[in-house]
């Protein structure tokens, strides 16, 4: 299942910014409820546990936001991009030059090809018009076999769970500034596991996929991708 998107290209970077503004995402990593700070924490963990960075590994962050991905890497090379101004600058005085940090379009990266053995995309590509060109990018500037790792939500569970609160009136305490569906704001696309896997397998092959917070309730999936040779 997929919900088109909303905005046109020519208007995206103006409504983004304002998304930004509305939903900082830096905001949900230190949220007052501590079921989301779990959740945030569970799935930046999983990502470093599957990505396993060494030190010689040039790893990039797209869509690093505020930086709140990045800055838990141990080792590595790193940068990191995003298509917001507001929320790179954030970015920068978090990481204090500890990554090489640059404004750019997911869709059209200013990289060259095979340039990092390591790339990380947590909870952007619903975000954004094109997700496949995306992961084309992604798949182009990685090296030969070339590992990603992509989190994304599961949108259909989260909104029936979501539909349950709002139900029981108890939702807006449970979760004061998240909308009651994120699809009807922020996320552009819609797609069940299936639907995401189908794109990933264009570019990429599927090495692993964890579940966060837990397998028995799939509220985002940490999706481990090797880049097609």
């Amino acid at each position: 299942m997929e919900k088109k998107p909303r905005v046109i290209d020519h208007e995206f970077k103006e409504w983004n910014e304002r998304m930004i503004q509305k939903y900082d995402p830096d905001a949900f990593h230190h949220h007052p409820n501590p079921l989301i700070r779990f959740i945030e924490n569970k799935r930046v963990r999983s990502i470093f546990k599957m990505m396993n960075i060494e030190k010689e590994d040039w790893v990039i962050e797209i869509g690093c936001g505020a930086g709140n991905i990045i800055e838990k890497a141990s080792t590595g090379i790193l940068f990191g991009t995003d298509i917001s101004p507001s929320i790179l600058l954030k970015a920068r005085s978090r990481l204090n030059q500890r990554a090489h940090l640059f404004l750019a379009d997911a869709q059209n990266l200013p990289c060259k090809g095979q340039v990092f053995t390591k790339v990380i995309c947590s909870e952007v590509l619903e975000h954004i018009l094109e997700p496949s060109l995306a992961l084309n990018e992604m798949s182009r500037i990685l090296k030969d076999r070339g590992i990603a790792i992509v989190s994304i939500p599961n949108e259909p569970l989260i909104n029936r769970l979501k539909n349950i609160f709002v139900r029981l009136r108890i939702f807006k305490w449970l979760f004061p500034k998240v909308p009651e569906k994120m699809n009807d704001e922020w996320h552009l696309h819609i797609y069940d596991l299936d639907g995401w896997l189908n794109l990933f397998k264009i570019s990429f092959k599927v090495n692993g996929i964890r579940s966060v917070p837990f397998p028995w309730l799939p509220l985002r999936y940490v999706v481990h991708l090797e880049r097609l040779e």
